[in-house]
């Protein structure tokens, strides 16, 4: 079995065929940031469907990487599980996904393509470039850009971005924020998306 942390409050895994309340398990975890004591921890899948809650008894960095070993305090029945696990879907999924996204018109990446990379004004006011993962791309389009002329999505390769990319806590779950230009030889795909006859994005 093996457990992996990504997040600082859930540790994921493709195994729990063993899992039993009390019982402990080993955990390693890349990197050298431990888990935060005395804070709620989840145990979910590799697609965030979350299993059960934890506490870690002990943790140590071992060359480079934190070892462990961590109590099943309490196992989701599967009501609780799809409650929680669509509220981590929508926090965390996009850390999965090989690309990130942005909403756009034909007019700004356009001019992306001229100048070789695109920015925006946040940059200056905020310091970053908003981006988005693919699960929250219909909400912001319903939001932001009802009115935007000839919309597109694009869609980036996070490992093609030259700029640092964080992902930080925003509405809705966490987003990617581009620190500097965003090079446009990292978008590798253009989609144009269109309003319903409702009035509304359905992406």
């Amino acid at each position: 079995m093996n457990f992996n942390l990504e997040i600082n409050s859930i540790l994921r895994t493709d195994d729990f065929s063993t899992l039993a309340i009390g019982k402990i398990y080993p955990f390693k975890r890349r990197g050298s940031l431990k888990f935060v004591e005395n804070t709620p921890l989840w145990l979910a899948y590799n697609d965030w469907s979350v299993r059960a809650e934890i506490s870690i008894i002990n943790q140590s960095i071992e060359n480079d990487s934190v070892e462990g070993v961590f109590r099943i305090d309490y196992i989701y029945q599967e009501d609780e599980k799809k409650v929680i696990s669509r509220v981590f879907d929508r926090m965390f999924a996009g850390l999965n996904d090989s690309d990130i996204y942005l909403l756009s018109s034909k007019a700004e990446y356009q001019q992306a393509l001229k100048n070789g990379y695109l920015t925006r004004d946040s940059l200056q006011s905020e310091g970053f470039i908003h981006a988005s993962p693919r699960n929250q791309l219909n909400r912001l389009a319903n939001k932001y850009h009802k009115k935007t002329i000839e919309p597109l999505i694009l869609v980036v390769d996070k490992k093609l971005v030259s700029s640092e990319i964080k992902w930080e806590p925003a509405t809705g779950g966490l987003y990617p924020h581009i620190y500097g230009v965003l090079n446009i030889n990292a978008v590798t795909k253009v989609e144009n998306i269109h309003l319903a006859d409702d009035g509304n994005f359905h992406l």
